[in-house]
């Protein structure tokens, strides 16, 4: 009988989450973990009388918890270990993701995964709507082509990170910020995947040295540069400020600024 009515617990939670639950209810399933077999209900009921609410429950001391008549050891790790990890999410939802405007400050950010690396690395970028980061994951190391590069794991990872833009970029260790037959096979190719899930690739960047050059710009790859509607939306004047760079010699302006730097100093 039990059995049964947890296994409808679990069901309506997985249906609409806690939504409709009341405090009790909630607690009943919390205990289901520590107390695997027992009926949790009447003991939900007399913790919420004993302490008032879930907050003061979570926040009670190990002590006080088991002093109550029914909680056990289990009980009282799983309540604590629960109130520690609320504290942790609670603590990386205040941290704000930096937003990337312009593509100078997406390469001065990819570009610091690049210094003192001897081999080429391929890493991608995941921006949210407002273009603040939400991942960067670096997809290869060594000889960079198509072979290399895992399809799958771009999927999925964007997938599964709620990506709304995507970004590419990699190094050529001792050589030329410039494309090679290859690289522009593999900006097709990762585009287009990208693109079968809605997510466009915004750029991709070769970096070498203190230079970067952005393949998809350039118009060497058939792959267009578009921005999904709700980011041209957010920023009407982005698609005009974002590619800040020097077009003659494909150098972005904050590296012309470090230079300047460096002479005075």
């Amino acid at each position: 009988m039990h059995e049964e009515h947890r296994k409808r617990m679990r069901e309506r939670f997985l249906l609409s989450g806690f939504d409709g639950f009341s405090d009790h209810e909630i607690l009943e399933c919390l205990l289901y973990f520590s107390i695997p077999r027992s009926d949790t209900n009447e003991l939900a009921h007399k913790l919420m009388e004993r302490f008032g609410s879930i907050r003061n429950l979570l926040e009670a001391t190990p002590e006080e918890l088991a002093a109550e008549d029914g909680i056990g050891e289990r009980s009282v790790f799983l309540f604590k270990l629960t109130c520690e990890t609320l504290r942790r999410y609670a603590k990386d939802t205040l941290v704000v993701p930096p937003a990337f405007r312009t593509l100078s400050s997406i390469s001065e950010y990819l570009c610091r995964k690049f210094v003192g690396l001897g081999v080429e690395c391929v890493y991608l970028m995941l921006l949210n709507n407002r273009l603040s980061l939400i991942d960067c994951c670096k997809l290869a190391e060594g000889t960079v082509n198509k072979a290399t590069i895992p399809l799958r794991k771009i999927t999925e990872s964007t997938i599964f990170r709620k990506a709304s833009v995507a970004v590419l970029a990699h190094n050529h260790p001792n050589g030329y910020a410039y494309p090679s037959e290859s690289d522009l096979e593999v900006t097709g190719k990762i585009a287009e995947t990208l693109d079968t899930i809605g997510v466009p690739l915004l750029e991709h960047l070769i970096v070498a040295d203190d230079n970067v050059f952005p393949v998809l710009k350039s118009g060497k790859c058939r792959n267009a540069f578009k921005l999904p509607e709700s980011v041209a939306k957010s920023n009407p004047m982005f698609l005009e400020n974002f590619y800040d760079i020097d077009y003659e010699t494909w150098r972005f302006t904050f590296y012309r600024d470090l230079a300047s730097e460096k002479e005075t100093k």
